[in-house]
């Protein structure tokens, strides 16, 4: 089974280009997990108008992306799991492609690359990790992490470590690629099986390249990312 976790909120300007792009790769006893943190626009409206068994919607926390990540992702009944923004498209081939991944290379979690585009989907002929190349590693990994959510899928076997998400995380996708990281294995690929679309209105910083974090703040995150990593090792063998 294969759960896709998707966090929402206001996202009615490019939801339905993403939910089609799912949903055509999934199969009846698969689902689309939507976590809504509050939306006040037609984003709900608009997923409840599919009337498709296979999305659950839930609400979020409100305490914010990362959370609200968690809360989907807490949810989930799959095998497999594949995070998903609001305002992307997925290539016809994401899914089949990354499972495959994870059995050929025996990996708990794997990254693809993603084609970025603007805000009408016309590629700017750059890619994700074209213009990041990726790598691993503790000291590398919380130094910068390349790990990008919207293009990661992971086995359910890495939860008991990842959940839950401890205080003071700032992205999902550092918790969870420092976590497998750290604990599991994990690999990059260069296929591009996503449009990962740049707008105005991005959750993620990877739309300016600049994190909104002081120097200060930056250190202190990694702090606490190392603390959290080193009490899961302790108390969760």
């Amino acid at each position: 089974m294969i759960s896709v976790c998707m966090a929402t909120y206001n996202g009615e300007r490019f939801i339905r280009e993403q939910v089609d792009s799912i949903l055509s790769q999934l199969h009846d006893d698969d689902e689309l997990v939507v976590s809504d943190d509050g939306s006040t626009d037609h984003t709900l409206d608009l997923l409840k108008a599919y009337n498709d068994p296979r999305i659950r919607l839930l609400d979020g926390p409100q305490r914010g992306l990362t959370y609200n990540f968690e809360n989907a992702i807490a949810h989930a009944r799959g095998e497999f799991l594949f995070l998903s923004d609001q305002d992307d498209v997925w290539k016809p081939n994401k899914v089949e492609r990354m499972i495959e991944a994870m059995r050929t290379l025996s990996v708990d979690l794997v990254v693809s690359d993603a084609t970025i585009t603007d805000a009408n989907l016309q590629p700017t002929g750059h890619t994700l990790q074209g213009d990041t190349p990726p790598h691993t590693g503790f000291l590398h990994t919380i130094y910068h992490t390349t790990y990008v959510g919207c293009c990661t899928a992971f086995r359910s076997t890495i939860l008991k470590r990842l959940l839950p998400f401890p205080p003071r995380i700032v992205m999902h996708d550092y918790w969870i690629g420092q976590v497998a990281d750290h604990f599991f294995k994990t690999a990059f690929i260069p296929d591009s099986l996503m449009y990962y679309r740049r707008h105005d209105a991005n959750a993620s910083t990877l739309t300016t390249g600049k994190s909104p974090l002081s120097l200060r703040q930056k250190l202190a995150y990694r702090y606490w990312i190392v603390y959290y990593l080193i009490k899961r090792a302790i108390f969760m063998p």
